[in-house]
């Protein structure tokens, strides 16, 4: 399925830019429960407008670059519940940045055709380049998958990597107008926090 679905995958602007809105999606987990998140943010103000939080049960098992897998279900299902759709979508995932160059933010961006950039804290593959301005970028098969740019002084880097329907330049571009205080951009932290918050609830009632 990965290798059918990067061939539908468009690294273009597809889409109004600059976005009215941007959505930040994440998932969190409590034994076989997945709780998806989607919160949905004005731009470039970053103020929030509306979230959904859905529960769904996880029948797929964690498995190493087939996390997209895992985690579409509870994505589509928070993104569908908004009563707004956003311009543009952040996942708390990888996009091109994955061995088959397909992780779960471009899973999700195709299957839903919509403008998706993944937002990682953690490099999952590729090699950095240091000297290519104005961002540092990630290669794979000496094809660039991504970026590593620091967001804030003192911070771990992030990785931004195309999910579909955008550009590399325009996805680090958006993303940083996204950063305020924090190491990650405002729509995928406030759709983290949320998650992680709603996942305690559930353990506290368990």
């Amino acid at each position: 399925m990965q290798r059918i679905l990067v061939d539908r995958f468009i690294e273009e602007d597809e889409f109004l830019n600059p976005p009215r809105t941007v959505c930040g999606l994440d998932v969190s987990y409590y034994n076989q429960t997945a709780i998806g998140v989607a919160v949905l943010l004005n731009f470039p103000g970053l103020t929030p407008i509306e979230h959904q939080i859905v529960y769904t049960k996880s029948t797929v098992p964690y498995i190493p670059t087939f996390l997209s897998f895992r985690e579409y279900p509870p994505l589509s299902l928070a993104y569908t519940a908004l009563s707004i759709k956003p311009d543009l979508c952040f996942v708390d995932a990888h996009g091109r940045a994955h061995p088959r160059k397909l992780g779960a933010a471009s899973h999700f961006g195709i299957l839903r055709n919509v403008p998706t950039i993944g937002v990682a804290k953690s490099l999952l593959c590729g090699i950095i380049q240091y000297d290519s301005p104005p961002f540092e970028t990630l290669t794979l098969d000496d094809e660039v998958i991504g970026a590593r740019i620091v967001s804030r002084p003192g911070c771990h880097p992030i990785y931004i990597s195309v999910g579909h329907r955008i550009s590399l330049a325009t996805a680090v571009k958006i993303t940083q107008k996204c950063i305020t205080r924090y190491r990650l951009p405002e729509p995928t932290r406030l759709a983290h926090q949320m998650a992680t918050k709603e996942r305690l609830k559930l353990k506290k009632r368990v």
